[in-house]
């Protein structure tokens, strides 16, 4: 069964002056936001995969900050969307 991160998203929203805590998938979710991150691809089969439910758990809030979230087949289309980075002035991560 997946994890719910329900609760922990709300904690992304920390801002400014404002301590962040959270396990490690959330802090990395965190410091992707804040370096400006504008999409994220991975698949389900990926080491950080629980990176990948976060994100996608948090649609709503990274539509608000204008990320896009792509949940890939396999690693060969989470590398493309990488690749495609390159050519794009967009700042990627890829799980």
């Amino acid at each position: 069964m997946e994890k719910s991160f329900k609760s922990e998203i709300e904690l992304l929203r920390l801002g400014e002056g404002e301590t962040f805590h959270g396990e490690g998938i959330l802090a990395i979710t965190k410091a992707l936001l804040q370096s400006g991150v504008s999409y994220v691809g991975g698949y389900q089969g990926a080491p950080v995969s629980h990176l990948l439910d976060v994100m996608v758990q948090s649609t709503d809030y990274m539509n608000e900050l204008g990320v896009h979230v792509e949940a890939c087949s396999n690693e060969a289309s989470a590398a493309a969307m990488l690749g495609a980075s390159i050519h794009y002035p967009v700042r990627g991560a890829v799980t």
